[in-house]
């Protein structure tokens, strides 16, 4: 390690979900590991190993530069592109065997030329907008781009897919309404001659709750990691956090009755206590809104964080308790009896797993375990 902060990532753990989800699914599924925005922050080339280890067939990205950096690694799973790519990186496309969504008339020309000057048939996944309103051929659209793909020898239609807009809530009749649609989107589409092998819409929630949207394939993200995309759907199958941030003790300090702590001095002791610096902050992603609004466990037990969340550190009130410089801190994860999940941390500053785990910067070391 490069510092005394880093982000400790089981790789056991993300194997042991991979295995445990694909078991879950309608036999015959298929399973793409989402290992966008650096594999939600765990590290996109461990990651993306130890899931195709455990079952995973396809690795999702979003940016042409997330998947060249998994084939230099040796990795050669099919990698589909769930944006579709800038016009000008068509090409690279094609040379690093990719897989790209289209669903622009610019995507569609572009990647349709790169594929006739680069002498290959191109497999591409078409993907329609059900009512995300986000990306995707809009329904009216359908018959104008299949128009447009008739026109593109080059390029093989290889799957439909959709996204959905209330999965983590599955009592949600909208998912009904997309579904309705997405079926209406593919019947339109093969009877204009596009009859795509693969089907997908399905993501971690509803992979882990709705059969009727496994189709061919699912699209596996924050459920690869161990963590539940929503609280009411913790358990349904036996996941572990991957992901675990920790950092040693940099200052010990017994600090006077009266005395403030950090930028401002808005915390002010009621009592001698024992503070203690770590060496990470907000550059790190432990965003400012945790200032005096966190839990740290050193030496298996829990303290509150006190004072402003600084660029690259924060403190912590030990209160009569003690420890020596260099006792490692965990901010999420487990550590004796004590855990503090991710989503405790998300519920303090009003946002969701997903989000928390993908702050975490570059400035921290991925350590791999397992």
């Amino acid at each position: 390690m490069t510092r005394p902060a880093w982000v400790e990532i089981d790789l056991g753990a993300v194997r042991s979900n991979v295995a445990a989800i694909v078991e879950h699914l309608t036999p015959g599924t298929r399973y793409l590991a989402v290992v966008k925005a650096n594999a939600y922050g765990h590290g996109d080339v461990q990651v993306a190993k130890a899931a195709l280890e455990a079952g995973a067939g396809w690795l999702g990205v979003i940016l042409v530069d997330e998947a060249v950096r998994l084939r230099a690694a040796g990795i050669d799973a099919p990698i589909l592109l769930l944006h579709e790519p800038p016009s000008d990186r068509a090409a690279e496309v094609i040379e690093q065997r990719l897989t790209p969504s289209v669903f622009t008339q610019a995507g569609i020309a572009a990647l349709g030329d790169a594929a006739e000057r680069a002498g290959v048939t191109l497999s591409v996944h078409l993907k329609v907008d059900t009512g995300l309103n986000r990306l995707g051929v809009p329904m009216e659209g359908i018959e104008e781009v299949a128009g447009l793909l008739a026109k593109e020898p080059r390029l093989d239609v290889e799957a439909v897919f959709s996204h959905f807009a209330f999965a983590d809530d599955p009592g949600n009749p909208f998912i009904d309404t997309q579904l309705t649609r997405f079926a209406d989107a593919c019947d339109r589409l093969a009877a204009l001659g596009v009859t795509p092998g693969l089907r997908h819409i399905g993501n971690s929630a509803a992979a882990l709750t709705r059969p009727d949207a496994h189709f061919d394939m699912v699209r596996v993200g924050i459920a690869t990691y161990g963590l539940a995309p929503a609280p009411a759907l913790a358990g349904i199958v036996p996941l572990r956090p991957a992901l675990s941030l920790k950092c040693k003790v940099a200052m010990v300090k017994r600090v006077a009755a009266g005395e403030g702590v950090s930028y401002g001095l808005r915390y002010r002791l009621e009592r001698p206590g024992t503070i203690v610096s770590l060496p990470l902050g907000y550059a790190d992603g432990w965003v400012r809104a945790l200032s005096g609004n966190a839990e740290v466990l050193v030496g298996g037990k829990r303290y509150p964080t006190v004072g402003t969340v600084c660029m690259d550190s924060f403190m912590a009130d030990l209160g009569d308790e003690g420890c020596e410089v260099g006792d490692e801190a965990v901010l999420i994860g487990a550590q004796g009896d004590e855990r503090i999940p991710a989503e405790d941390v998300a519920a303090r500053i009003g946002t969701i797993n997903y989000e928390v785990v993908t702050l975490l910067t570059q400035r921290l070391d991925r350590v791999f375990v397992g």
